[in-house]
């Protein structure tokens, strides 16, 4: 008996593990998908019209020169909900869509007027979407529009984006890299508001959609990052210009890389490199009322010299540009809080310092943060900058006004 019981297990055994062996239930070959990499919304006469940028493989492949078809794509859906704008999709799509594969997803800026909860809430409850795609804002034109771009050097146009917003970030300050997952736990915490880089396109559609875009030496259409969009709950309520967007990135501590130039004459510049910057926010309640100090802490290097009456080997000039740079640096963080304080969006995350370091206060004044305290903030400002290096051992033998 005890024979015929292990002969039966064994069976079972066998039985579960060739079971095993029979490929994934939900499998789905490339060759029947649409992936998708690029996806804009917008809100036209009352329903949502969703765009999807998808690729053509064959259009991408390094053995095919000279396609006659774009790249990638386009396939749009409309309808009341995000899930009947997808529905729709079908009626013109010969595949069905994958959004595994997902890179940029493009929001339009009267759609972000109107409020994100309810199509962020969507993607989130989508199996197949990672968290890891980033999110822009199309400033003052449709989603649509930014997907139909020929972009030079990549074939695919979020490529090109993707990774010019990356380097923006890095390298030079008033643009910031948001994907899902972050902008789902700013729009879920307290003290802080959302906050989004805007891209916008620079020529017309018109030129932007041919091919004839890529064919000359400077593009007619073109993207570019302009701005960051400012949110209060789910609805975008104003934009941060250059210089404010500098300051943003600076007082939030997402500040890697950037440049500051300080007037050396009538037309001339001095060229300061920013390639380290560390802030940090400490908050205190006086008599009830709140009161924060930035402390932002720097380090660069003088990397343009336009003017032959900065000597860079005195010390006295290098301390004179250090203090320059620092006044630049202050002004910038300042004209932030002042536009945030005017929007009544603590975008800059002063309120999660108050809840962190005076929860009782917090308590007390989190419902009315953004409308009656954060606006009458009293903010200081203590900004250290280290010149550490000048691009060379001394002043250029090069004559600025003659060329030699």
């Amino acid at each position: 008996m005890d024979k015929v019981f292990k002969s039966f297990v064994k069976i079972i055994v066998i039985v579960l593990c060739l079971s095993l062996l029979s490929g994934c239930w939900s499998r789905r070959e490339l060759n029947e998908l649409l992936i998708v990499l690029g996806f804009g919304l917008d809100w036209e006469n009352g329903e949502y019209l969703a765009s999807y940028q998808v690729v053509n493989p064959s259009e991408i492949t390094a053995q095919k020169r000279g396609g006659e078809r774009p790249p990638t794509t386009l396939y749009q859906g409309r309808g009341k909900t995000m899930l009947d704008a997808a529905r729709s999709l079908t009626a013109e799509a010969p595949r069905k869509v994958y959004m595994g594969h997902l890179q940029f997803y493009v929001i339009s800026e009267e759609l972000a007027r109107r409020g994100i909860a309810e199509f962020i809430d969507n993607a989130l409850r989508d199996n197949e979407h990672r968290m890891d795609f980033k999110v822009v804002v199309a400033r003052d034109m449709k989603a649509e529009d930014i997907l139909k771009l020929y972009t030079p050097l990549e074939k695919l146009p979020t490529n090109s984006m993707l990774h010019s917003l990356e380097t923006s970030e890095r390298n030079w300050a008033p643009t910031i890299s948001i994907t899902l997952d972050e902008v789902l736990d700013r729009m879920s915490s307290e003290g802080i508001e959302l906050a989004l880089t805007g891209i916008k396109l620079i020529g017309t559609v018109e030129e932007a959609e041919r091919k004839k875009n890529v064919e000359t030496f400077q593009p007619s259409s073109r993207y570019r990052y302009k701005g960051i969009a400012i949110f209060r709950g789910d609805k975008l309520v104003g934009w941060l210009n250059e210089k404010e967007s500098k300051g943003y990135t600076d007082i939030t501590d997402n500040l890697e890389s950037t440049s500051v130039e300080i007037p050396c004459g009538p037309s001339a510049y001095t060229g300061v490199e920013i390639n380290s910057s560390e802030a940090e926010i400490k908050t205190k309640v006086v008599n009830g009322k709140p009161e924060a100090t930035v402390y932002i802490r720097s380090e660069g290097s003088v990397n343009e010299r336009e003017c032959d009456s900065i000597d860079l080997m005195k010390p006295s000039t290098i301390k004179l540009l250090e203090e320059q740079t620092a006044v630049i640096i202050r002004s910038n963080a300042e004209a932030a809080v002042r536009k945030a304080k005017s929007l009544r969006s603590d975008c800059l995350g002063f309120g999660i310092h108050f809840a962190k370091d005076h929860a009782p206060y917090w308590k007390e004044v989190k419902k009315n943060w953004n409308n009656e305290h954060f606006p009458s903030l009293k903010v200081q400002y203590k900004i250290k900058m280290k010149i550490r290096k000048t691009g060379t051992t001394g002043n250029s033998t090069l004559n600025p006004n003659t060329g030699g």
